[in-house]
């Protein structure tokens, strides 16, 4: 479960479900992109759903000012995952997620089984929002992690459709000229009930829309 795969310049939120039940190790060909877990996933990027100036210095979430990241997981009423909700809390304000604007995706502005039937290939097959959930209930550890990425230069995440980048500039070792003194800070790590992990007073009298 990609939570928050980000920089300054474009985010994703990706789960990855797999057809297996519990810890397993894989081998060969399980291991691949036909194997037993879903390694595109089912991701929401939104600048590559049609919302170029959603996230990003200056932008609606400005990625350049201290920012509170929420990820919610409702369920439906016998406990199945419903979908995977992400809003951001900035200047005292609550950003609701950019509705997909893209051509043949439905408009929504959460990862649900809509959406992932008709944009992720493997992700229904290898369980889907259900067993994403599944996955989620039997128990997982956050872990937080730094990606130098110095084969792929993480253009991925951040180039050509995906945001604004060019195709060299994550490379390792250009950062490391233009920015040497690279710091990032995660705090105030919070998990709860839904809309208990932040302040949502102005969400709840205003509807989350700003």
């Amino acid at each position: 479960m990609d939570i928050w795969e980000a920089n300054e310049y474009a985010t994703a939120l990706t789960p990855h479900p797999c057809n297996q039940t519990g810890l397993y190790e894989c081998s060969g060909e399980e291991c691949s992109w036909s194997g037993v877990c879903d390694q595109w996933g089912c991701s929401y990027n939104p600048y590559a759903l049609g919302n170029e100036h959603f996230y990003g210095p200056n932008q609606k979430v400005q990625s350049n000012r201290k920012v509170t990241v929420v990820t919610q997981f409702p369920t439906f009423p016998n406990g199945t995952l419903k979908e995977i909700r992400r809003l951001y809390v900035q200047d005292g304000k609550v950003i609701q997620n950019a509705v997909i604007n893209a051509t043949g995706l439905p408009q929504v502005n959460s990862i649900n089984a809509e959406y992932c039937a008709t944009s992720a290939s493997r992700f229904v097959p290898l369980g889907g929002i259900a067993g994403m959930g599944d996955a989620l209930a039997r128990g997982m550890v956050l872990v937080f992690s730094i990606w130098w990425d110095a084969g792929g230069y993480m253009t991925w995440l951040d180039s050509g459709s995906a945001g604004p980048c060019n195709a060299t500039e994550g490379n390792p070792t250009v950062i490391g000229v233009v920015q040497p003194n690279l710091a990032v800070t995660f705090s105030n790590i919070k998990w709860g009930d839904i809309d208990s992990t932040y302040d949502n007073r102005w969400h709840n009298s205003h509807h989350g829309m700003i």
